[in-house]
């Protein structure tokens, strides 16, 4: 499935539920301008639907924690475009964040085991886990130490799930949705 498919998909099953608000959706490439937009656009809605403050900087630290995952781990295509989705949607007192990115086939193993021992960590361990990068201080080449997935499990109280889909012989379409109970 390529990343516009996979975009096309989930906005359209988030869509079709008439009791769902698409907040916002982003396809394309994601800029700094375009993620702080991104963010303004939210933080306003959620002022004027009067979410409460803890779900407001839960929502918060997800949402940018997700923005900058997209802006500097997405792999760019074979056209030197890094193509990416971001949704927003609120359901009730639940919302979700989501989103997508192409990544290298060869990166997805080591990302999938990554990702899997989070989600089977508790709280305790997330914080221990946390604390224990912070500790070691190793940056990346793109400057992250691995924290943001981390963070969106604890914020989110690890009600997030992921999947890759293999897109053609080089990429992999990474999908991420996180859920927070405001």
């Amino acid at each position: 499935m390529d990343i516009l498919s996979k975009y096309n998909s989930i906005s359209e099953l988030y869509k079709s539920n008439s009791r769902t608000t698409l907040v916002t959706s982003h396809f394309g490439e994601m800029s700094q301008d375009k993620s702080n937009a991104i963010i303004c656009l939210i933080e306003n809605y959620l002022e004027n639907i009067g979410a409460s403050h803890k779900a407001v900087k839960k929502i918060f630290n997800i949402v940018v924690e997700t923005l900058q995952n997209i802006r500097l781990h997405g792999d760019k295509d074979k056209d030197g475009n890094q193509l990416c989705f971001f949704l927003f949607v609120q359901f009730e007192d639940e919302f979700t964040i989501a989103s997508g990115n192409l990544i290298h086939n060869e990166k997805v193993t080591e990302s999938e085991s990554k990702l899997e021992k989070i989600k089977h960590l508790n709280e305790r361990e997330l914080k221990k886990l946390y604390m224990e990068i912070l500790s070691e201080g190793s940056l990346s080449a793109k400057g992250g130490a691995g924290l943001g997935f981390i963070t969106i499990a604890l914020k989110s109280e690890n009600n997030m799930r992921f999947s890759f889909e293999k897109a053609d012989d080089v990429y992999s379409v990474f999908f991420l949705e996180s859920k927070i109970i405001g």
